[in-house]
């Protein structure tokens, strides 16, 4: 047996597992929640091989072709096939919804970002959503600080709001989940989400909203995250030992976050109105987290998105971990992300109708 069959089959065993793995519940199986990462990895050096054997004549190239098709599930969830879909834009008989990751709104180590606060800002007040839902939102009632709660609805004239306040320090800095909207909030609560670390999926925020003949539900949240500082960041291409750490961490997350996942999937089945799920999933597509909750749903940047529609700013180009999904009732019209620079995570937004 050859030492090129030998690769080839390794690399499309690699592919086929990182495809069909995160089905599995990470929280038994930890090895599923890391498989999932690496599959934009394989699927390229896949190709490099199938391009290569098919140049060389070799029948290798049918083993790398074969993984590519047996993954093609994870392929349409991974990519964006619609070059020419429409940018979200408001309309008669449609409205807008975005969401947002503000990373406590350009605070840092506790100091106001001027800067990037003005960029948030300047990105919320452009793109104007109807309805607005921000993650890790952070806001400040203190005289000599800034009260993001009442800045942005009064700015943006949003009549209506909630926000989950999901930790407090020092009185007056508070952090949670907040929404924002130009229709009629009827009822809405904050519903405990699993059991995670306060500040990272410590709450789904669920809103119920009138828009003219029509109510429909949105659920909102970040989902358990890694809780990762810059160091650690560095220590994953660093020293072993720090690294071994790190993954120990994730296997933990894995299992939290598919408990989340399950619970939000719970929630959108028992919903008596149309529903809309957005946030911060913290997974790639080719995830249990993924799909657990959307495999009734429809993606908003599949149906009008183009390429990998990243939406983490920094450690790898092929993180798309913010989405906007939604029931059938709902007609997806256009999908716009807002990649500006200084954002950890990109804003998404969809123009949707009923």
């Amino acid at each position: 047996m050859s030492k090129a069959f030998i690769a080839t089959s390794i690399v499309a065993l690699s592919l086929i597992l990182s495809s069909w793995l995160p089905y599995l519940n990470p929280g038994k199986w930890w090895l599923s929640g890391f498989a999932g990462l690496f599959f934009p990895i394989v699927l390229v050096i896949n190709l490099v091989y199938l391009i290569y054997w098919l140049i060389r004549r070799k029948p290798y190239w049918g083993l790398s072709l074969a993984a590519i098709l047996l993954s093609c599930r994870a392929l349409v969830l991974t990519f964006g096939h619609q070059p020419g879909g429409n940018a979200a834009t408001s309309k008669a008989g449609s409205f807008t919804i975005m969401t947002f990751n503000s990373s406590s709104m350009g605070l840092k180590k506790y100091v106001e970002d001027a800067a990037l606060k003005e960029t948030i800002y300047s990105t919320l007040q452009s793109a104007a959503p109807d309805i607005l839902c921000i993650q890790e939102f952070y806001t400040n009632s203190a005289p000599d600080h800034t009260n993001h709660l009442n800045n942005i609805q009064q700015q943006l004239h949003y009549p209506y709001r909630y926000f989950t306040c999901d930790k407090t320090r020092w009185n007056t800095w508070q952090y949670g989940i907040v929404l924002f909207s130009k229709y009629p909030v009827i009822s809405a609560c904050h519903i405990p989400c699993g059991h995670s670390d306060v500040g990272s999926g410590s709450s789904i925020l669920q809103a119920d909203i009138r828009i003219n003949e029509h109510t429909i539900r949105v659920l909102t949240a970040q989902l358990q995250s890694y809780m990762f500082r810059h160091k650690d960041y560095a220590a994953l291409q660093g020293e072993t030992t720090m690294a071994r750490g790190l993954a120990s961490r994730m296997k933990n997350t894995f299992g939290k976050r598919a408990a989340q996942a399950e619970q939000l999937a719970a929630l959108v089945k028992e919903s008596p109105y149309p529903t809309i799920v957005c946030g911060d999933f913290n997974d790639t597509p080719v995830s249990y987290t993924y799909n657990t909750v959307a495999p009734d749903m429809q993606d908003a940047f599949l149906q009008q998105g183009w390429g990998i529609g990243r939406t983490l700013s920094f450690l790898a180009p092929t993180l798309r971990i913010d989405y906007i999904l939604t029931q059938s009732p709902f007609h997806i019209n256009g999908f716009s992300s807002f990649p500006h620079k200084g954002f950890e995570h990109f804003p998404i937004m969809a123009s949707l109708s009923l």
